[in-house]
């Protein structure tokens, strides 16, 4: 009998398998990733990660991907942070994030608002390491609000900050309002959002707007990083996005 018992556990253990996590994996500029998924090699690994960068800001398309393995513990559900802002003279800047828990992301669901102007007014401008940012009022969308966004790379190596249109969500305002709140590869130190008129001007504040934010990542969620290979390469990402 004991013989059997010994037996059974030797069988459960041998048909004991431990999944490993396979993510879509790669870190490009100025192209697209492909869709192969494959094992991640970090020990440890728990999470998908994928972010991206569009901008158009200074005239020139830039397009910049990373898609990694992370040891993030997203929730259970797969988590997004996606917006647009947009400067003045059709200049946009695109963010979009997502963390997926123990599978590979299916790509984030991004939905731009209508193209119906409205009379809302936004003074927009972007600078870049702080260089002076000069306002100029920008015509917004319907679905749009005015934002103030002041980013960083988490390795400390570039400052992005952003005035003007934007289609972000009231939760996703909310969540990045919170100081030096990490996503992807950047570090959202200061995000202010404002709905405004031709007659008055409201500052969307907490108290103002939904406590459960939908396919919103939380700050544990999303505290991950990139590996970037050194800091001159972190320093590269803006530059490539900015000019």
């Amino acid at each position: 009998m004991k013989g059997v018992l010994i037996a059974g556990v030797i069988a459960a253990f041998a048909i004991t398998v431990v999944d490993s996590l396979n993510c879509t994996q790669c870190h490009v500029f100025n192209s697209t990733c492909d869709d192969n998924v494959t094992e991640c090699e970090e020990a440890g690994s728990l999470s998908c990660v994928e972010s991206s960068v569009s901008s158009t800001l200074g005239g020139f398309l830039h397009l910049y991907q990373n898609k990694f393995c992370s040891e993030s513990n997203c929730t259970e559900n797969s988590t997004e942070v996606a917006f647009t802002v947009r400067i003045f003279d059709d200049q946009r800047f695109h963010f979009a994030s997502q963390c997926c828990q123990g599978e590979a992301c299916n790509g984030t669901h991004y939905e731009s608002g209508t193209q119906e102007s409205t009379n809302t007014q936004c003074m927009s401008c972007y600078d870049y390491n702080q260089t002076r940012c000069e306002e100029k009022p920008q015509q917004c969308y319907e679905g749009e609000q005015c934002v103030h966004i002041i980013a960083e790379l988490t390795n400390g190596t570039g400052r992005v900050e952003l005035k003007g249109c934007s289609d972000i969500s009231n939760s996703t305002c909310q969540f990045l309002s919170a100081e030096n709140t990490t996503v992807g590869e950047f570090v959202f130190m200061s995000v202010e959002c404002t709905q405004s008129t031709e007659a008055n001007s409201t500052t969307v504040t907490p108290s103002s707007i939904e406590t459960s934010p939908t396919s919103v990542t939380t700050t544990t969620s999303m505290g991950i990083r990139a590996s970037f290979t050194s800091s001159i390469f972190g320093s590269l990402l803006l530059l490539k996005l900015l000019f």
